[in-house]
């Protein structure tokens, strides 16, 4: 005992006099020390994670500003040229902008009649708010070079922020307690109108219900218009019209039918009113024959309970008191429908009276003053003087006196023209909303949506749960019945989000575990194996969140990936210890010299990693921003797993690793026996027989070519989600209601074809997964989504937001709901979209710009050309079998009404083209004249024509012209002709310079690049034909994919560099790099038959995949490598050192690369579409290339060393015979 007490103490001295200073020997030494930096360890990284915010996806900053600039009853050329051009020109001084490319832009416009919107993206890195402040001080500058009547420059610089909530704010349903009071007071009120007529007459009734709360508001002048226009067509006489409490109607004698009735109120309210309701809050028009029918009937057309002021103020009250949240940047208001007080006059009775559209507004202005009357000084006080004139409300409107009749007495304003409370008209924008009421069948109800921004770096889960309780406290104020209701929910996303990766990243741990268990055939290895994970996340959490990381889905995929290489150093740490031990070290010893032996290898190893991964960095756009934190994440978990190899490790394997009880088994046994033996004759017939399999590896390398070549490219795939939208396009000139009408057939579409699924693939039982729709039109909904740009305001387009229970199911029911509303809904294009996780607006996009300055004489020709150009190419890309629904963003041209002033006629008849222009514009747009305020509302009071004068084309030549300096007023007719003509209404601008873009989408089970390879060659060929001035740019997909691939191109020669590099300063050799990078090929054949085999694209995630597979490879061929340089070193035989390299790195190299591919197994399963090409590429090479470290490197490094001689070994023959685990613990 003795004896081996003092063998101990010499090796103590012996292996102290090589390691003096040691970070593993002090953490060995010193337990006390240890065990409590442990601990604080781990309390940093707890810490670190519950500090962390949490997101579903990364920060992407929407670097885009809005400029918009009013210009009303201008055409859109005219706005361009004297308008976008200016605050482009404007705009394009600012030295932020984005630099122009194929994928994105710098400067972009829309040009619509009477609007133009340009959009400025800033560069990447930019000072968001040092580069808006510049661009808003331009466009201060510009703003007087507009013309006169242009509006003011509006630049909305929050564009780019995205809803942490969209809130839904409806109307129930009347119930049927209300509808039976409304009934009861209609039947009344037809009983009572009918009492006084003849009873052998049969009577019908046209009834139209109204919010109670506004019923006194509603004047039943356009009523009388309505029975007189269903006298003059034939059906019905003897018309009375009723005005009730909640109602209004028309009752009349009539022979015709219910649905004659009903088809002719509809038309009259589409030609005569074009409108669908004959006031915005009214439900639909109904019939009543039998007056005990009066509840049925009113029951069929059950609407809203709650009026859009109802809806306005119980909303303003709800993002009043959402505000107040700590986390809540702020909270915008969407679909509001504003009020107005119509004054509708007709033009005979106004002129009857002597006056002109234009005095109203002096006279309202002089009674409807704010003037102060001052102060007066009394008894040593300020008293204020405070008169009397605010208009209270609409009726003192209609009782202004306006002039005296013959006979003296007042005239007021509610005897000449119809003072109307209303709303905004046409309406600028509606909001929708469907859901199932208490009985369980689909209500559609108005409704107001709330967009809730969160402040940067706020805990998003801490935002919803205050909103939860916000919204529950502000529901005593309000009616028990409103619907609030969450249309877009990030709190859930990234609740789930971060849920099911942090799912994944335990299931990995678990498997790496199960891995080093059966890997080490030893508990102890694999409990210290399963007690670091924890630890060198613990560190890897503290590091990341020092540096500004978050929780997402990219951070915690990225600890994933890394969980198989953070493990490589504890598991050759761990092995290092046990041959230690195993070669009669005492523990204390080999706890700390076993690691130590192999620092500089694990050093190279982790270096490597670090360096294949940091070049991400250097990623820009977009997809920079998304993946910013994941060589940040890599190198920290890296660095971590280095840090607690040389620290943690030591000190826990000194307590918990003990020597095998059993020698090992010695080399010469190894080289025979069991998978090491089965190896070691492989690799021998390996080396012997040399080109042989260099030209196995020369097939596999063609193989992956082929193999590439059939992979189809795809840039980002789209998001899985409980949310998608669809986007509805009709024509140019297509007013708001018919845009309405379109949306309700496609979300009747909707509901059939998703109710149609539900029958068939589930059980009655089972939940719905239709929750809800939320229909915007007008405008898109407020941003809900990073990556969606939403459309500006334009009458012709609306979108449905889809919201399912399962969001497994979007992907399967997105290419169903598309083809069932293409072949349901002729007329209008409707594009079922996705959630996506890239920015690209459409998959497939072609752009064709004309180079024609604005302004010149070829200024129609240049359109005309561009369009004819654009037509081309879609001619083109329709003949492709996998494009569907291809258009151009400046669709077809539309009807304009052109007004040709007769100046002779006009000046003989003493009117000018000021009085013809404002006499068109008030009678058919109307005119402000003054506002009623009513508390903190400003409501508009609004002069125009009534309805019946200016609802069709011809009431224009009807119109009269009232002089604006005499009481002369003559019809337009005389003194000017109309035309029809097409022109241009929509004008899209890229680069200051008019652009057309062709953008379709591939058909289900197709990619854009399926698109483009068919009519890529057709295309080029056109685009080489073009003239001068003229030029073809291909965007979309293809553009943002082969940017992406070029960056990836770039960063993999960086990373390739430096790793290079590092070998160099390693081998102090520049072949044997070369030889550490043979296996490297291998890897990314392996990458693309894996792709393959999975069905997987070959897109920018699957290109990362392989990029990063070098680092991965090079690190575990490293350590290989280094016990090959020790026995070369040695001088031992050249063979023997590279086989015995093999036979003693196959068992930590299988657990390494065991772990590393399982760990991604999770990520896999969990992870979507977005990583699952990466995973499956990761998989595929390492396994490859781990046949070619095993194989391929041996095979390489004796073509190097025996057959081109670039590589000297020298041998000792007193070194043979030696059992190489004396010399190194691996």
């Amino acid at each position: 005992m003795a004896g081996q007490d003092e063998k101990e103490r010499a090796e103590i001295v012996e292996a102290e006099s090589h390691h003096r200073f040691n970070t593993a020997r002090f953490f060995v030494d010193n337990p006390s020390i240890s065990s409590v930096l442990l601990v604080t360890v781990m309390l940093w990284g707890l810490f670190a994670y519950l500090m962390m915010p949490k997101s579903k996806d990364p920060d992407i900053p929407v670097r885009i500003a809005m400029a918009t600039t009013q210009w009303p009853g201008q055409s859109a050329m005219r706005v361009e040229e004297l308008v976008t051009r200016k605050v482009e020109e404007a705009i394009a001084q600012s030295e932020y902008l984005h630099e122009p490319d194929s994928r994105t832009f710098g400067i972009k416009s829309l040009t619509l009649n009477g609007v133009s919107m340009v959009q400025a993206q800033l560069a990447p890195k930019t000072d968001v708010t040092k580069a808006f402040n510049d661009l808003n001080l331009k466009l201060i500058d510009a703003q007087d070079q507009l013309p006169t009547g242009a509006g003011r420059i509006s630049l909305n610089s929050e564009f780019g922020d995205t809803a942490a909530v969209l809130l839904a704010v409806a109307s129930p349903r009347v119930g049927a307690t209300d509808i039976t009071l409304r009934a009861e007071d209609i039947r009344e009120g037809i009983a009572e109108i009918r009492g006084k007529k003849p009873s052998r007459v049969e009577r019908v009734s046209i009834m139209v219900a109204l919010p109670l709360s506004q019923a006194e508001t509603y004047s039943s002048s356009g009523l009388w218009l309505f029975a007189d226009w269903l006298r003059a067509e034939g059906y019905g006489s003897d018309f009375e019209v009723l005005n009730g409490s909640g109602y209004m109607g028309v009752d009349f004698a009539s022979s015709r039918s219910d649905s004659d009735l009903l088809t002719v109120t509809d038309r009259y309210l589409t030609d005569k009113l074009s409108a669908q309701r004959f006031f915005p809050d009214a439900w639909k028009p109904f019939i009543v024959r039998d007056i005990a029918n009066t509840r049925a009937q009113l029951a069929k057309v059950a609407g809203a309970k709650y009026s859009y002021r109802q809806l306005d103020d119980f909303s303003d009250l709800i993002a009043s008191n959402i505000r107040a949240i700590p986390e809540v940047k702020r909270v915008l208001r969407s679909g509001v429908l504003t009020q107005e007080v119509n004054l509708v006059y007709s033009q005979e009775r106004l002129a009857s009276y002597g006056l002109r559209p234009d005095m109203i507004a002096p006279i309202l202005n002089a009674r409807n003053t704010t003037i102060p009357g001052g102060t007066i000084l009394a008894d040593n006080m300020d008293i204020a003087i405070m008169p009397s004139g605010d208009f209270i409300n609409h009726q003192q409107i209609a009782d202004v006196p306006v002039t005296l009749s013959h006979e003296g007495t007042p005239i007021y304003l509610r005897g000449i023209v119809d003072v109307i409370m209303g709303y905004q008209t046409p309406p600028p924008l509606l909001n929708y909303y469907l859901n199932r009421g208490k009985d369980g069948q689909w209500q559609r109800s108005r409704s107001i949506n709330l967009s809730v921004q969160m402040l940067d770096g706020r805990q998003i889960g801490q935002l919803g749960r205050d909103l939860d309780k916000v919204l529950e406290r502000v529901k005593v104020d309000l009616p028990k019945d409103l619907i609030i209701e969450r249309v877009s929910d990030q709190p859930r996303q990234v609740r789930e989000s971060v849920s099911l990766f942090l799912e994944a990243l335990v299931e990995a741990i678990i498997l790496v575990v199960i891995i080093a268990f059966i890997g080490f055939s030893d508990w102890r290895s694999a409990v210290l194996l399963m007690i670091s994970i924890p630890i060198t996340l613990a560190m890897t959490f503290g590091f990341i969140q020092a540096m500004g990381v978050d929780i997402q889905q990219v951070s915690i995929a990225a600890l994933i990936i890394a969980l198989g290489l953070l493990v490589d150093d504890p598991v050759v740490a761990s092995d290092a210890i046990k041959r230690q031990m195993a070669a009669g070290k005492p523990s204390l010893i080999s706890a700390w010299l076993g690691p130590t032996l192999l620092a500089k290898a694990i050093f190279f190893a982790t270096l490597t990693n670090v360096v294949a991964y940091l070049p991400f960095l250097l990623l820009t756009g977009n997809q920079g921003d998304f993946l910013h934190s994941l060589p940040i994440v890599m190198a920290c978990a890296l660095v971590a797993s280095r840090i607690v190899s040389m620290t943690f490790l030591p000190f826990l394997g000194n307590s918990i690793l003990r020597p095998p009880e059993r020698a090992e088994r010695s080399l010469e046994t190894r080289r025979k026996e069991g998978l090491t033996g089965r190896y070691y004759r492989a690799a021998n017939w390996a080396i012997d027989n040399r080109k042989i399999v260099l030209l196995i590896v020369l097939a596999l390398l063609v193989l992956g070519v082929v193999i590439k070549s059939q992979l189809k490219n795809a840039f980002f795939p789209a998001d899985v989600q409980y949310l998608s939208y669809v986007d509805i396009w009709l024509q140019n000139d297509a007013s708001i209601n018919a845009t309405n009408t379109v949306a309700k057939s496609a979300e009747r579409v909707i509901m059939e074809t998703i109710e149609e699924y539900q029958r068939k693939h589930r059980k009655a039982k089972d939940k719905p997964i239709l929750e809800a729709l939320s229909t915007t039109l007008g405008s898109g909904a407020p941003r809900f989504w990073f990556t969606i740009n939403p459309q500006q305001k334009q009458p012709n387009y609306g979108q449905i937001i889809i919201r399912l229970s399962d969001k497994n199911l979007t992907p399967v029911l997105t290419p169903m709901i598309q083809q069932a509303l293409t072949a349901n809904i002729p007329g209008a294009y409707l594009d079922v979209r996705q959630l996506q996780t890239s920015t690209v607006t459409y998959p497939f996009e072609i752009r064709v710009s004309g180079r024609v300055t604005v302004g010149s004489e070829e200024e129609q020709e240049d359109i005309a050309l561009l369009r004819q150009y654009a037509s081309k190419v879609r001619d083109i890309v329709e003949r492709s079998s996998y494009a569907r629904t291809v258009r151009s963003d400046w669709a077809g041209e539309s009807l304009v009404l052109n007004m040709n002033v007769l100046e002779d006629r006009a000046s003989m008849s003493g009117v000018t083209n000021a009085d013809i222009a404002l006499a068109s514009s008030t009678g058919f747009t109307g005119t402000a004249v003054d506002t009623l305020r009513q508390g903190d509302k400003e409501i508009p009071i609004v002069a125009r024509l009534r309805l019946t004068e200016r609802g069709q084309l011809q009431d224009v030549n009807n119109l009269y012209i009232f002089a604006a300096d005499s009481d002369v007023h003559v019809p337009l007719r005389q003194v000017a002709t109309t035309s029809i003509d097409f022109s241009t209404e929509r004008i899209n601008r890229l680069e200051k310079f008019r652009t057309i873009t062709v953008y379709g989408f591939p058909y289900a089970g197709f990619v854009s690049s399926d698109i483009m390879a068919d009519v890529g060659k057709d295309l080029k060929e056109f685009s080489n034909s073009l003239p001068s001035g003229y030029q073809l740019q291909t965007s979309g997909d293809a553009a943002s994919s082969q940017h992406g691939f070029i960056q990836l191109l770039m960063i993999m020669a960086v990373s390739s560099s430096a790793i290079f590099l590092a070998l160099v300063f390693q081998f102090s050799n520049l072949i044997k790099p070369l030889v550490v990078f043979a296996t490297v090929p291998l890897g990314m054949v392996g990458a693309l038959v894996a792709l393959y085999i999975t069905g997987q694209p070959f897109g920018f995630m699957a290109f990362l995949g392989i990029v990063s597979l070098i680092g991965v490879i090079v690190s575990h061929i490293i350590v290989l490598f280094d016990f090959i340089e020790l026995r070369h070193s040695a001088g031992d035989p050249f063979r023997e050192a590279l086989l015995d390299a093999g036979i003693l790195r196959l068992r930590p190299i299988l657990i390494t690369i065991a772990a590393t591919t399982f760990a991604l197994v999770p990520l896999a399963i969990h992870g979507g579409p977005l990583w699952r090409p990466l995973c499956f590429a990761q998989i595929g090479g390492l396994i490859l290339a781990t046949c070619g470290t095993l194989f391929l490197v041996p095979v390489i490094y004796t073509i190097m060393v025996e057959d081109l001689k670039w590589i000297r070994w020298k041998e000792r023959k007193s070194m043979k015979g030696r059992d190489p685990s004396d010399l190194v613990a691996t």
